[in-house]
């Protein structure tokens, strides 16, 4: 991918991954994975010459609210710091180290509390998707896509077609 991108004459820019296990005491096991993932993202970054947010090297990467309730997907506040991670890796004037600084402390829960935690993402996470992978299907079987024609983004200001509305001829 970078260097399909790099190619054609794109300025990339990507992450480094958090330990997961920061996030999810049940994805220790990956902890191995996502490292060597991270070495190879430096390794093909370096041959491409691909901006690098070393997300993985600061602990408030792994926060638990940096992330969504699935713990795959960054939560808005996620998002807005991997946006500044970017930022400062691109040198964007205004961009600074302070999306490496730590969250305030939040109260720790008690044992109880992370048990229960850890039970409801089992459920309504990590069990329906063991279920899917034994059946064979996918998360996205009987789902429509958001946006199903491939379009232009509009610059002139003009509105994008409707739903349902054929594709223009020529774009």
């Amino acid at each position: 991918m970078f260097a399909a991108l790099t190619a054609q004459g794109a300025h990339v820019a990507t992450i480094t991954i958090p330990d997961p296990a920061r996030i999810s005491p049940l994805a220790r096991p990956l902890v191995p994975r996502v490292t060597a993932l991270n070495q190879r993202i430096r390794q093909a970054a370096r041959r491409h010459g691909v901006t690098v947010a070393e997300t993985a090297l600061h602990p408030v990467a792994s926060d638990a609210r940096l992330w969504s309730t699935d713990r795959l997907h960054a939560s808005s506040l996620g998002h807005e710091r991997i946006a500044a991670a970017l930022a400062h890796a691109l040198h964007l004037p205004g961009s600074d180290e302070s999306w490496t600084r730590p969250l305030p402390a939040a109260p720790l829960p008690t044992r109880r509390h992370a048990a229960a935690t850890e039970l409801r993402w089992l459920a309504g996470f990590l069990g329906p998707w063991l279920l899917r992978r034994l059946k064979g299907t996918s998360s996205g079987d009987g789902r429509s896509a958001k946006r199903p024609l491939l379009l232009p983004v509009r610059t002139d200001g003009s509105a994008p077609p409707r739903a349902g509305a054929p594709a223009p001829d020529t774009l």
